[in-house]
């Protein structure tokens, strides 16, 4: 298990322009009490923090070996900045996408009172969404979700190291089908049109 880092900022930074990638866990336990704590009382769950903290990590990373990140504050602040802009950036998405289906389903529902039509024909594009998935991430995604498997089963049905690298890949399969999704649902708005 990895213990709580208590290095000064030079030394993190060192350590990541050293490509030393053990860096990378350190400083997800150093900031997963303070990131959680914010996601959880501005709407999000637990996942939704360790996503956000995962992006910010990796952020944080590119930003420092690509020399965008400048040392004008403390690392805690720049690296809670990070993690509070994809929050907000990830609740404003959420909330359109919200607002744009709810929207479809009210005016579906006035329209024919279909209801069921919205639900088929949602379930539909997320199936469709799903099969232009590459493997692992389609079977990932239907164990986890369809078949409510644990990561540490999907780890090894699909062969990964742990169930740390398989929430790894679950994280970039969402986001894959999420692109997938937004591309798909931007399609039908300009086919009705």
């Amino acid at each position: 298990m990895l213990k709580r880092i208590f290095l000064s900022d030079k030394e993190i930074l060192k350590r990541i322009k050293n490509n030393d990638r053990t860096i990378l866990g350190e400083l997800f336990v150093a900031y997963e009490k303070p990131v959680t704590g914010f996601i959880r009382k501005n709407g999000g769950d637990k996942a939704d923090a360790e996503d956000i903290l995962q992006e910010t990590i990796i952020a944080l990373w590119q930003n420092v070996n690509n020399g965008r990140y400048q040392a004008s504050a403390k690392l805690s602040t720049y690296i809670f900045a990070i993690a509070k802009n994809k929050w907000l950036a990830e609740s404003r998405r959420r909330n359109k996408l919200d607002f744009d289906l709810e929207k479809a389903g009210e005016q579906l529902h006035h329209e024919n009172g279909l209801k069921e039509t919205l639900e088929r024909e949602t379930g539909s594009i997320v199936a469709d969404a799903l099969a232009r998935l590459d493997f692992p991430c389609k079977d990932l995604l239907l164990l986890f979700y369809f078949e409510e498997r644990k990561m540490n089963e999907i780890a090894s049905i699909l062969g990964f190291a742990n169930s740390d690298v398989a929430k790894a890949k679950k994280y970039q399969c969402k986001k894959a089908l999420q692109k997938i999704l937004e591309k798909t649902f931007i399609e039908n708005k300009k086919q009705t049109k």
